[in-house]
């Protein structure tokens, strides 16, 4: 475990000059941060740039405070935005677990649908071959009942 440390203590990092509220700075970073570093550093000197028309009329550490007060306010706002799009991702998991649900159960309906009608197509054939045998009984019958009468009147 020690070992771990003593790589990180060895580990140098790069430095970055940068202007920060017209203060030269010699910052350390790691190198996959320079370019989030870069971004801070203009997002702070375009925010002491809006407050330029205070300078010299209020401290520089006023002018700060405004600064920091506007980002936390920024962060805030990020942070309820963050928190919304959360609650909407949960929503959106419930309603894709509702249509995942309500999918299924209208593809069971669809298997009974089918099942159903395909016991209703064996019904119908079962009594189209019933009614074909009755008409073929009844048929049967009335030769019968034909050859009665002629035997009768014979």
């Amino acid at each position: 475990m020690l070992k771990n440390w003593k790589k990180f203590l060895r580990k140098k990092m790069p430095d970055l000059e940068v202007s920060i509220f017209n203060q030269k700075l010699k910052l350390s970073y790691e190198e996959d941060e320079k370019e989030r570093l870069l971004k801070a550093v203009e997002t702070l000197n375009n925010n002491w740039n809006k407050f330029s028309y205070l300078h010299g009329k209020v401290s520089d550490l006023k002018i700060a405070t405004l600064i920091s007060l506007e980002l936390q306010d920024s962060i805030g706002n990020i942070q309820a935005l963050k928190d919304r799009l959360d609650i909407k991702e949960t929503d959106n998991e419930l309603l894709k677990k509702e249509i995942k649900l309500t999918k299924k159960e209208s593809e069971e309906s669809i298997n009974t649908i089918k099942k159903i009608k395909l016991e209703l197509n064996n019904k119908t054939d079962e009594v189209s071959k019933l009614e074909y045998a009755l008409e073929e009984f009844h048929s049967e019958l009335m030769q019968i009942k034909n050859n009665i009468l002629k035997k009768n009147h014979e």
